[in-house]
């Protein structure tokens, strides 16, 4: 791609937006970064990028910036119908994402792009552990780590890229070596529309393969399965409910995987991330590396000993026989189906966060059989008591604090006090890391609170 003396618009100054522009930068483009948020931090990241010869707006957008403009990249959080992206389609100026950009920069690189609604960034982490313990040399980019645009230029033999639907949004020549889609549940329909166009999206991670590529796909999620027929590449399935003519499956509690010869790989007992919502995000990071040839004893040995990633149904501490786990990054209905499966002991649930419109009631059936109060908080706790409000003891509460310390004081010694929100994070926090951490952070305290008391 040849951007030399182009001149770049960039909206959005993430992450996202600012690997961007630097890789333009090198490039030799003539890059202008627009960003809404005018804070402190926005500034001082400004003042870095204008001292490397990147322009920066921060505050409205101006109405002539498009003028001149050749290309305008836009970054994954920013909405595709806001007024500037309206008007530069009406002039007809080429608008990509950040992804499809640093796609474009590829060289010899082979590509592993991994979506779903749930699980990416697992599976990502996981996956580019198994190619590295095999002798790869792998690079992670995605959401959680590294833009794919700050990357693509590194020396790596792999990259492994954990990619969204708001990423996928705006490719157009994006073809991976291997994709995959690991589940697919209502999500960002706020955004998106419906679920229907919610699939479309994702399965755009397919769409530019061909026969020497590779496609896998969940076996036992309906919505992913029944996109099979539109993938040119070669499909791999994985299925956590049975055997498979070739692909990666469960039998029992074995991990078989069937490329040719058949191979029972490891027991889910000797894996250390063996809870029911991470099974399908193992068995698709063992089809995506046995592509690559990895060897049943890495495979084993890597599985043996990872232990996921934070705030993924995170054990946190145990406060007088209660314990409390972190799954903030829980933030769908589905998620929090899983979460809720993965635990045996009784639950003190803490749900809620930003109300973007999801539908709960499929959870009504877990949360009456395995919760026994529900804690709501944020701004979508009135419509969450609405769906639950028959089915157990609820208690609405203003932060997260008050709901560790209400938890506590309706646990029993054996209970769990879960946090899987079901809900955004952004009504009051940044993101889910930071809910994650607000969460942790007041049951260490609570704990030494409890510890300091004489008994």
């Amino acid at each position: 791609m040849k951007v030399k003396n182009k001149r770049v618009l960039i909206i959005g100054m993430g992450l996202s937006g600012i690997g961007a522009a630097r890789l333009l930068r090198e490039e030799g483009a003539r890059v202008m970064i627009v960003e809404k948020r005018e804070d402190e931090e926005k500034e001082r990241e400004a003042s870095r990028l204008l001292k490397e010869g990147i322009g920066v707006i921060l505050g409205p957008h101006p109405e002539n910036i498009i003028e001149n403009q050749e290309l305008i990249v836009v970054s994954p959080g920013v909405p595709l119908d806001i007024p500037l992206i309206q008007k530069a389609r009406q002039v007809n100026i080429p608008i990509i994402g950040e992804l499809e950009l640093a796609f474009r920069f590829l060289k010899n690189q082979s590509l592993v792009a991994i979506t779903g609604t749930n699980g990416k960034s697992t599976t990502a982490s996981l996956t580019t552990e198994l190619l590295k313990r095999a002798g790869k040399q792998v690079k992670l980019a995605g959401n959680e780590w590294t833009p794919l645009s700050e990357i693509v230029k590194e020396e790596s033999e792999i990259i492994v890229a954990e990619v969204s639907s708001f990423q996928l949004e705006t490719v157009k020549r994006f073809s991976p070596f291997i994709s995959c889609i690991l589940n697919i549940t209502p999500e960002h329909l706020n955004r998106h529309q419906g679920i229907e166009k919610y699939i479309k999206i994702k399965s755009r991670i397919f769409l530019r393969q061909d026969k020497n590529d590779f496609t896998i796909l969940n076996k036992e999620d309906f919505r992913v399965h029944s996109l099979a027929k539109f993938v040119k590449s070669k499909v791999i399935f994985f299925s956590r409910r049975g055997r498979l003519p070739e692909g990666v499956f469960l039998e029992g509690d074995s991990i078989i995987r069937k490329f040719g010869k058949e191979e029972s790989l490891i027991s889910l007992k000797e894996v250390r991330l063996s809870c029911p919502q991470n099974v399908e995000n193992i068995l698709a990071s063992i089809a995506i590396s046995s592509l690559y040839k990895v060897e049943r004893e890495i495979i084993r040995e890597v599985l043996k000993e990872f232990r996921g990633l934070p705030h993924r149904t995170e054990f946190v501490a145990e406060i007088r026989g209660v314990k409390f786990v972190d799954d903030s990054k829980a933030t769908n209905e589905a998620a929090v189906r899983k979460s809720l499966s993965s635990l045996s002991s009784p639950i003190i649930l803490i749900m809620g966060g930003e109300d973007k419109g999801a539908d709960f009631s499929p959870l009504k059936e877990k949360v009456r059989r395995r919760v026994k109060k529900l804690i709501l908080l944020g701004s979508s706790k009135k419509r969450i008591k609405k769906v639950f409000h028959s089915l157990c003891s609820l208690r609405e509460v203003k932060d997260v604090k008050e709901a560790v310390r209400v938890a506590f004081e309706s646990a029993e010694r054996g209970d769990c006090v879960l946090l899987s929100p079901g809900c955004a994070s952004f009504d009051q926090f940044t993101n889910y890391k930071e809910r994650g951490e607000v969460f942790q952070k007041e049951v260490k305290r609570l704990k030494e609170e409890i510890e300091r008391e004489v008994p």
